[in-house]
């Protein structure tokens, strides 16, 4: 769809939409819960300026052909899904330790990450970095990154501003990498709910079209994209609204209620996926 010298323009200019915003919060604001589980608007920043701390050497040695680790895998369970509280520690705890510095470390990390990226060849978009749960191409890095900026600026406006939107430049990218992703959504699907395999077809209408099942399994959740297998329910929306609910940051009944996604199936199935659908 777009170049990586491309994205990595759309990158610049979320996070120059973050750095804006929050040159404009007030001090007290910083302290607010974020839409973001256990993490005020602060350890949000925090969050991200560790991650703008802890790619760009990654970066550089990825471009000489090193993806090798840098540190103890902390952040990785056993399952390859990352660990949420792990995570969770760490961000607090790189804001107590910023303290009023923080704003200013977020907005240096960010340069640093711009001048890491600016060193990354044509040549070497398809080198792999190293990531917490193994590794990835550098390529895929740039849309890890645009999707983490968007995310989170959505968990910091969103709790001043209940309209607030994702940028709508950003959401095809990051619909396309929710596939990709380690999974934190989960399905409650215990003995006796209903004769599995399961199959929710999503179809994401705009900005850009799409389709994705998600599968239950009795062994296994997975998201398939392009599938052929028949769907016991089509779910249409937004790729905005499918985001929100990958991510877990609106509910289903909620994105039910709004209008913001029809159905198409066994509406038993509709109600069971409301109630036990979680995003994350």
């Amino acid at each position: 769809m777009w170049s990586p010298e491309e994205r990595i323009n759309i990158l610049r200019a979320e996070t120059a939409r973050v750095e804006h915003y929050l040159k404009a919060l007030p001090e007290e604001a910083w302290k607010r819960p974020s839409a973001c589980d256990r993490w005020t608007v602060a350890d949000v920043v925090a969050h991200l300026t560790g991650s703008g701390r802890l790619y760009p050497p990654r970066i550089i040695r990825a471009v000489q052909g090193d993806a090798s680790p840098d540190e103890p895998a902390i952040h990785r369970l056993a399952t390859g899904q990352l660990d949420p509280v792990g995570i969770g520690d760490w961000a607090i705890t790189l804001r107590q330790e910023l303290g009023d510095r923080l704003l200013s470390e977020f907005i240096k990390s960010n340069q640093t990450m711009d001048q890491a990226l600016a060193k990354v060849g044509s040549q070497d978009w398809d080198k792999l970095v190293y990531r917490g749960v193994g590794t990835e191409s550098l390529r895929n890095l740039v849309d890890v990154f645009i999707t983490e900026r968007t995310i989170h600026g959505w968990d910091i406006r969103s709790r001043f501003d209940p309209q607030a939107s994702l940028s709508p430049e950003c959401v095809p990218i990051i619909v396309e990498r929710i596939p990709q992703r380690p999974r934190w959504w989960s399905f409650r699907a215990e003995a006796g709910f209903s004769p599995l395999p399961l199959r929710y077809r999503f179809e994401v209408a705009q900005p850009a079209p799409y389709v994705v099942d998600v599968v239950v399994t009795e062994k296994q959740q997975y998201l398939e994209v392009g599938s052929t297998e028949a769907a016991q329910v089509i779910i249409r929306c937004a790729g905005e609204t499918f985001v929100l609910l990958m991510y877990g940051r609106i509910k289903p009944e909620a994105a039910i209620a709004e209008g913001r996604v029809s159905s198409e199936g066994d509406q038993q199935l509709v109600t069971a996926f409301a109630e036990r659908f979680t995003g994350g």
